[in-house]
């Protein structure tokens, strides 16, 4: 047994060697147990999500899962707008040979709802191209866009979408979704680009 776990790591170490991703989530994971080493990184986990939103998107910006979108598929090969009758394995189309796949809750874009359920994280990359895959942190602290002058928080309050896209602000009590609870206050009421800490757990309540 302990072979084969051997042979996993090794070949997983040489497949992320070649310069290819073996993961589409990663998690920073432990790595520093001093104080003035360790960092809010070491808790974060990414996705890679493919832009469908229209536009570049910037670092800090929160997006929701796409589900109607141009190029979004729900099916299989043939009929990729259409859901299938079973839900074996064989009728979730993974096989891009033939120019298309299964992609639905890949797609990600902004949201003017408020506290949306399917928010899905923030954007980690710097610039998040249009029409590409980018990085999205889904879990751990991140610095992220607030709504400081239209849905303004402070820290403990549970965060979400809000009408302004790519923001979060104050989720309300009964909120359907949240991206996750401050951890230091947005108090820049003058400014709906400021930036606030929050610490990124999405659930949703429906």
């Amino acid at each position: 047994m302990r072979q084969i776990v051997k042979f996993a790591v090794a070949a997983a170490a040489i497949f992320l060697m070649s310069g290819q991703s073996a993961f589409a989530m990663w998690c920073g994971g432990p790595s520093s147990t001093g104080e003035t080493q360790h960092h809010v990184g070491e808790h974060a986990c990414y996705e890679l999500f493919f832009n469908n939103s229209g536009g570049d998107l910037t670092s800090g910006t929160v997006v929701v899962l796409d589900r109607t979108g141009t190029g979004v598929n729900v099916g299989v090969s043939g009929s990729l707008t259409t859901l299938p009758l079973s839900a074996g394995r064989n009728d979730v189309d993974v096989d891009g040979t033939d120019g298309d796949v299964t992609n639905i809750g890949t797609y990600i874009t902004t949201t003017t709802t408020a506290d949306l359920e399917t928010v899905v994280g923030v954007v980690d990359d710097n610039s998040c191209v249009d029409q590409s895959y980018c990085r999205v942190q889904v879990r751990g602290p991140r610095l992220t866009r607030c709504a400081g002058s239209t849905d303004n928080w402070t820290t403990g309050d549970s965060v979400g979408t809000t009408t302004l896209a790519g923001r979060a602000g104050d989720a309300a009590n009964d909120a359907d979704g949240i991206l996750g609870v401050a951890l230091s206050a947005c108090d820049h009421t003058y400014d709906d680009a400021a930036v606030g800490w929050v610490d990124i757990r999405p659930q949703s309540n429906e």
